[in-house]
């Protein structure tokens, strides 16, 4: 998290950037970071010199593993998604494949203030992925069981979201 606190400052200070328009998109654990980013708890903890983003955008987030440690007391994250920022975040879930179990995305999204804007998707964990790729054995899907994941690519379904992306950007950060 101190690393992707770094890059938005680094970004902020750019010129031509307006610090006032950030967002923040990730997949899969850049995914859990990119949520974790809209806590107000995180953005407390990384500092009064972070720059506030506007918009958030994961993609697949782990979210069977990232609801395990926010409900975990040793966890340094414990409870940061009882207190999302109101900034607008579209969730890709993967609940249609092995790697997640259930819809445990909502337990995440569960915590933002109203009126929530933006969306949860659902899909399969790789499915925005252009190229074949073969099978990866994941000691922590599942719910910590282990699976054989499955990725197969979906040209179409990865178009649609690059044209999802790009629309709720462009319609919270107004370029």
């Amino acid at each position: 998290m101190p690393h992707a606190a770094a890059g938005l400052k680094w970004l902020a200070a750019q010129p031509g950037v307006d610090a006032e328009r950030l967002g923040v998109m990730g997949f899969s654990w850049r995914g859990v970071m990119t949520v974790l980013m809209s806590s107000e708890q995180v953005q407390k903890k990384l500092g009064a010199g972070l720059p506030r983003p506007v918009a958030f955008a994961p993609f697949y987030p782990v979210c069977t593993i990232m609801v395990r440690f926010l409900k975990s007391t040793q966890n340094p994250f414990f409870d940061a998604h009882t207190r999302m920022s109101a900034a607008p975040m579209l969730i890709h879930m993967g609940t249609r494949d092995d790697y997640e179990l259930g819809s445990p995305g909502r337990d995440v999204a569960g915590g933002r203030p109203q009126p929530h804007h933006g969306a949860l998707r659902h899909g399969r964990h790789a499915r925005l992925r252009c190229r074949p790729a073969p099978a990866v054995l994941r000691a922590r899907c599942s719910g910590r069981r282990g699976a054989q994941i499955y990725v197969t690519p979906s040209p179409k379904d990865a178009a649609e979201a690059r044209q999802e992306i790009v629309k709720f950007f462009v319609s919270h950060l107004k370029p």
